[in-house]
């Protein structure tokens, strides 16, 4: 019978027996992780801390090591699996020994069992010259701010120290440029009293001068005028020593005069005082007013004279009565110091419309060229003694100076000793109302090489005074600008400027004057820079000029390779043409560098370094590069990087000094790697010098590039 639905199934227990135990020794627990979880690393924190600049050490609270990054095990030498093995006093007895500074561990050593210990102090290492660390030790924390161990750290620290000590010196600087600064603005206020003090001196000394001329001149017309009435026999007969007497004295009193009236004229000029009046003149009639004045003076003399005027000459306009002081002026004096020959004055046109030339040419003692600048001084004479032989104040060709430039125009002097002199002056047209403004540099060097008298100096025009005493320089330049800007650099200074604007010219001067200098343009007619250049060094008279190029052509490379002593690239300055100038004038060539980096702007660097002192200087980026340039050019030092690709700096230094043309030259190893022993072993030999990038400066740079060329006597 079917149970009903209402009833229950009857339960069936299954009676579960239990397992016998196992007779298998009982299995070990085996942590996953062996970091307390206070300091556990995901991946990336991992891959930051291997990848810092810094060095890191981590210990946990227990004083056990437990990471330390790739920067750390670098920076001491040891392998991680090493210094893991490590507890922190154990890290702590290590890095004393490895310090410089040991001590500043052992003040703070209690303090680091203390968990919240912090400290960050600069510590350095007796492996690594020159280089300074901060060290950093801070707590680590974990999520409930409780201490999970501590953290060490290590930052190379040399860049920013050296920084700080660069930024001191330029503050230094500043302070002392601050200083100078002052100081000159106190000179300026006193020269400016000093100046205002002079300027009335000045004017004080003209008045005074003014004033006596006007009291001389009273008491000397009287004379000059009762000489006159005498000599007239207005009064009666005189005997003829009597007359003879006279005479003397009306001589003397025009002397005085004539004095006086330079004295008077001078100090016109001085002060600003001097009224000129242009006005039209007839340069024939001029030319016959003069004629008749001069020949009193010549009565007396042997002396034959003459006046030579170009036919195309008229009329012309200026100060004429200032002119014909100026031409009397210089009559006189040629008069003076000619005993015997002869005395004439040329007045020709110029190539400048309305502008004549006035040339007063004698065949008297001449000047010693030494001589020209002083004969216009004021008062200044060739000969100042008392026995001198002939008399005279020296004012009279300071006046006509003077006078010429108020005019406009300029004077020169040629003249050489027993053969006579010229004084050579040009005068603009000036009429009425205008501004007597000076002609420019240009045109009066334009007129002055344009012509040049023939007398019994030169039968040539084209032969250049050259005086012994001075160094000759050849400035070879198509560009007018630009030789006439060198020779403004040129000016008062100890050269004989001669000058040539194709490269035929220059070549021709060079042979003709052997130059102690020659300056070159690249970009010349007819021939090229680069051509003049070879040829000048093919040529045994010229093989040893030293020539410097300066040119817009940036072309250091091939101008050195060709002999070139220098190259400068316009535009130059002045201090820098003449400094390195004189360089040239001194050592007959600058010192030539090499330098070997496969790193061009480092090399860019060193280079803009060596030309800021005068130093000529080329660039090899390869080891290749570097040992043939040492081969074929004569190099003073080679400064040479270590660490290049293919060959490297230590197989470079090897084949320099091996190499009986470089074996001698000395190189200056430039390098930021730290030698190691194995390094030291490679560089053997002689006349190699250290340099480590971490003591980089400009001073320290060129001080030990100056005592390595000291030391080998390059």
């Amino acid at each position: 019978m079917r149970p009903s639905q209402g009833s229950k199934k009857k339960n069936t227990l299954k009676k579960v027996t239990p397992k016998k135990p196992s007779k298998r020794a009982p299995a070990v627990k085996v942590k996953k992780n062996l970091l307390p979880k206070s300091i556990q690393f995901d991946p990336i924190q991992r891959t930051l801390m291997d990848t810092a600049a810094s060095a890191i050490l981590v210990i946990d609270t227990r004083g056990k090591i437990i990471a330390a990054n790739p920067r750390l095990c670098s920076l001491f030498g040891i392998e991680e699996s090493k210094i893991l093995d490590w507890n922190e006093s154990r890290w702590i007895e290590y890095l004393e020994s490895t310090l410089d500074n040991p001590d500043i561990i052992a003040k703070n050593r209690e303090q680091l069992d203390s968990s919240s210990y912090t400290c960050s102090d600069e510590v350095s290492f007796k492996a690594f010259a020159n280089r300074f660390f901060q060290r950093q030790i801070q707590p680590i924390l974990d999520s409930k701010n409780k201490s999970a161990g501590r953290l060490w750290k290590f930052r190379d620290v040399t860049y920013e120290r050296h920084v700080e000590v660069i930024y001191r010196d330029i503050e230094k600087k500043k302070f002392e440029l601050e200083s100078k600064n002052q100081q000159l603005q106190l000179a300026y206020k006193e020269l400016g009293v000093a100046q205002k003090s002079v300027d009335e001196a000045n004017t004080l000394k003209s008045q005074f001068l003014s004033n006596m001329s006007h009291e001389l001149r009273t008491p000397l017309n009287s004379i000059l005028a009762l000489s006159s009435i005498l000599l007239a026999r207005m009064d009666g007969e005189i005997t003829e020593e009597q007359e003879k007497q006279i005479k003397i004295i009306e001589k003397s009193g025009k002397n005085l005069l004539r004095l006086i009236n330079d004295i008077l004229d001078l100090s016109k000029m001085d002060s600003g005082r001097m009224d000129l009046f242009f006005a039209e003149y007839s340069i024939p009639e001029f030319a016959q007013t003069i004629h008749s004045t001069i020949q009193p003076m010549l009565r007396e003399t042997s002396l034959q004279f003459k006046i030579e005027i170009d036919d195309e000459l008229d009329i012309h306009s200026t100060d004429e009565n200032k002119l014909k002081q100026i031409i009397l002026n210089l009559l006189s004096n040629a008069i003076k110091f000619t005993p015997q020959g002869s005395i004439s004055l040329q007045i020709k046109p110029t190539k400048f419309v309305d502008v004549i030339d006035f040339s007063v040419i004698d065949t008297g003692i001449g000047i010693d060229q030494s001589n020209f600048d002083k004969i216009f001084d004021p008062f200044r004479q060739i000969d100042g003694s008392a026995t001198r032989r002939y008399g005279g104040t020296g004012l009279g060709l300071a006046v006509t100076k003077k006078m010429i430039e108020l005019l406009g125009g300029k004077i020169t002097v040629e003249s050489e000793l027993g053969k006579g002199s010229v004084f050579k002056f040009v005068i603009p047209s000036k009429k009425q109302g205008d501004n007597p403004k000076p002609l420019t540099e240009d045109q009066i060097n334009a007129m002055f090489l344009a012509s040049s008298p023939k007398n019994g100096i030169s039968d040539s025009d084209d032969v250049i005074a050259i005086d012994p005493a001075k160094k000759t320089i050849l400035l070879v330049d198509d560009d007018h600008e630009a030789i006439y800007i060198a020779k403004k650099y040129l000016a008062d200074g100890p050269y004989n400027v001669l000058t040539a604007k194709d490269g035929d010219a220059a070549i021709a001067m060079a042979k003709s004057y052997l130059p102690d200098i020659i300056t070159l343009d690249i970009m010349l007619p007819k021939k090229d820079g680069w051509e003049v250049l070879q040829d000048l060094k093919k040529n045994p008279a010229t093989l040893n000029i030293p020539i410097a190029i300066v040119s817009m052509i940036d072309n250091k490379k091939l101008g050195f390779s060709l002999g070139a002593a220098d190259y400068l690239v316009k535009p130059v300055t002045r201090e820098m043409f003449l400094k390195r100038l004189n360089k040239l004038h001194e050592s007959r060539g600058l010192k030539k560098i090499l330098i070997v980096d496969d790193d061009l702007s480092q090399a860019e660097l060193v280079e803009e370094i060596l030309e800021s002192d005068d130093f000529n200087s080329e660039v090899a980026t390869s080891g290749d590069a570097a040992i043939a340039m040492a081969r074929r050019n004569s190099y003073s030092l080679v400064i040479l990087d270590l660490l290049m690709p293919n060959i490297d700096g230590f197989a470079v230094l090897k084949n320099l000094q091996t190499d009986p043309l470089t074996e001698k030259v000395p190189v200056l190893v430039l390098t930021g790697k730290l030698l190691t022993q194995e390094d030291q072993k490679k560089l053997s030999g002689k006349h190699y010098y250290i340099f480590q990038k971490s003591m980089f400066s400009r001073e320290k740079l060129l001080e030990q590039i100056y005592l390595i060329l000291e030391k080998e006597k390059v």
